[in-house]
């Protein structure tokens, strides 16, 4: 009873951390992680991997990301932006900023059970960046409007989960071990 009752707990933790959700029925299916990595220089590189689900119906054209509709997320607007093979992007910027990215043909889309990386390169800590948004307190950065084509058609909001850096997930397991090393030793023995 309590090797289950642990095994749910740890399968709980760590679809928390690598952004696993169910799949739909039909729609759009997308979803999305965020790492990052040091630039340099005070600035950083961020790395999107945007999935649609196996189960979407549709395809994922385009989406904006730290955006919902009259609102923008990232504290400042990106010194650069990366693209994959048949994609653009926008910096959409007033006092805070998002970015759009959207595919210059259907035949570019995220296309059901697919998957492509995006980034960008920021002064914004990873910290900031993983959090909530300065100007809509509890509205996480990474909040997303995926469309299944550019800007229009169906739609799907999403938050964009972070990757915690590889220490992070480390100290995370070994504490999740120590757990279990524990509540191993404190389990009567079975007759």
């Amino acid at each position: 009873m309590h090797s289950r009752t642990f095994g749910n707990l740890l399968i709980t933790l760590l679809s928390s951390f690598v952004g696993v959700s169910s799949p739909r029925a039909q729609g759009l299916s997308a979803s999305g992680t965020i790492s990052a990595a040091t630039a340099g220089g005070g600035s950083y590189n961020y790395t999107i991997i945007v999935s649609n689900g196996v189960g979407a119906s549709v395809s994922v054209g385009s989406f904006w990301y730290a955006w919902v509709p009259g609102q923008y997320y990232l504290p400042t607007a990106p010194s650069s932006v990366q693209v994959p093979t048949g994609w653009g992007d926008n910096i959409a910027n007033s006092d805070v900023s998002s970015i759009q990215y959207f595919a210059s043909s259907s035949s570019f889309y995220i296309s059901p059970g697919s998957t492509l990386s995006f980034g960008f390169t920021s002064t914004n800590t990873p910290a900031v960046i993983f959090g909530n948004a300065p100007n809509h307190p509890g509205t996480p950065i990474g909040t997303t409007v995926f469309y299944s084509s550019n800007f229009s058609g169906s739609q799907q909001t999403s938050v964009i989960t972070p990757v915690p850096e590889p220490c992070a997930l480390a100290l995370l397991l070994a504490v999740i071990g120590a757990f279990g090393i524990i509540r191993t030793r404190d389990t009567p023995p079975r007759n």
